[in-house]
C-alpha cells in the first residue's frame, strides 16, 4: 500500500479548508469542510498519479493507494474574565 499525505489548513476569511502542502504532485484543492476537501482530493488522486507518474518514484506508483490528510486550525476567540 502506497500511502499519500495531504496538509491542509482552514482559511477564516474564506471559510475554506485548503491544501497546504500534498505529496501527490498538482495535488492542490479546497472544500467547505474537511470531508469535501479529503473526498475531493481523492476524486483527483488517480488521474493525477497516472499523468505525473514520471515524477513520481517507482516504487510509490503502485496500488493501492490511501491517503492521509493532517488538519492544521488555529482560532483565537475572546474569553470572559
Amino acid at each position: 500500500m502506497t500511502l499519500w499525505t495531504l496538509h491542509a489548513s482552514y482559511d477564516p476569511e474564506a471559510a475554506v479548508w485548503y491544501t497546504l502542502d500534498c505529496d501527490v504532485p498538482g495535488l492542490v484543492t479546497e472544500g467547505e469542510t474537511l470531508e469535501r476537501l479529503r473526498d475531493r482530493a481523492a476524486a483527483v488522486m488517480p488521474e493525477l498519479l497516472t499523468d505525473n507518474a514520471h515524477l513520481i518514484p517507482e516504487t510509490r506508483r503502485d496500488g493501492p493507494h490511501s491517503l492521509r490528510l493532517v488538519a492544521f486550525h488555529e482560532s483565537t476567540i475572546p474569553v470572559a474574565a
